[in-house]
């Protein structure tokens, strides 16, 4: 009898240790699979840039020169994609066992994906002025512990995406990145970023956390159509 109890007891745990190393064993190939997705996910949004890039050099051309609104759609466009990308990665840090370091290099290659974005909106204001009724904003944030404000703030951040839409341009950038991204590093420098949260709209730097009745002052005449005005400035 106990020779049979040992055995069951044995037999238990062979099939429990089974069960433990195939789940790991799945979970450790869909983190792979996700980990590639990811890359392949980047690798558009470089292409995107280089579109985008190359089609801005067009419009310089007079004879690209009514081509504004053609290029505005395909920049939306690309923006939409790139805030989706936002939220897989947002889903995949807290659903995956990936290593903080696979991570943070994923983190750095969007990154590097906004900033580019940014430059490409701001000469977009440049090229196409009358196609370009839109606000860009630097969102810089930390960790918890560092920030206590910064999901507020990115509820206030969130509320007027969903009013604005592609009338708002937001990059959140994660501080921390500072040590591993040198664009991250350099922009903390040349807008003097020292707390956290801080936003910088327009060039114009706004530190701490800034609520809503603050941020429709700010917003407020920084449009020119008077129906985008209108959802900000009542």
């Amino acid at each position: 009898m106990r020779v049979f109890q040992k055995r069951r007891y044995l037999f238990a745990f062979i099939i429990t240790a089974a069960i433990f190393f195939i789940g790991f064993f799945f979970g450790f190939l869909m983190d792979i699979q996700r980990a590639n997705y990811f890359t392949d996910m980047n690798n558009v949004e470089k292409l995107n840039i280089r579109s985008l890039e190359l089609q801005q050099q067009f419009l310089k051309d007079n004879t690209f020169k009514n081509q504004c609104s053609a290029f505005r759609f395909m920049f939306d466009k690309a923006i939409v994609e790139l805030e989706n990308n936002r939220d897989r990665l947002d889903n995949y840090n807290e659903q995956s066992k990936v290593k903080q370091a696979d991570f943070e290099l994923l983190m750095r290659e969007y990154t590097i994906s906004q900033i580019n974005f940014l430059s490409i909106a701001n000469n977009l204001k440049i090229s196409c002025a009358n196609s370009s009724d839109f606000v860009t904003v630097l969102y810089f944030y930390s960790d918890q512990a560092t920030c206590p404000s910064c999901d507020n703030q990115a509820t206030v951040l969130d509320y007027y995406k969903m009013h604005l839409k592609q009338n708002i341009l937001i990059f959140a950038i994660n501080e921390k990145l500072d040590k591993s991204e040198p664009l991250v590093a350099l922009l903390k420098n040349v807008y003097n970023i020292t707390s956290y949260p801080t936003l910088v709209v327009e060039n114009d730097v706004y530190p701490g956390y800034v609520d809503k009745n603050a941020m429709d002052k700010i917003l407020c005449d920084r449009y020119k159509a008077n129906e985008t005005r209108s959802l900000i400035c009542g």
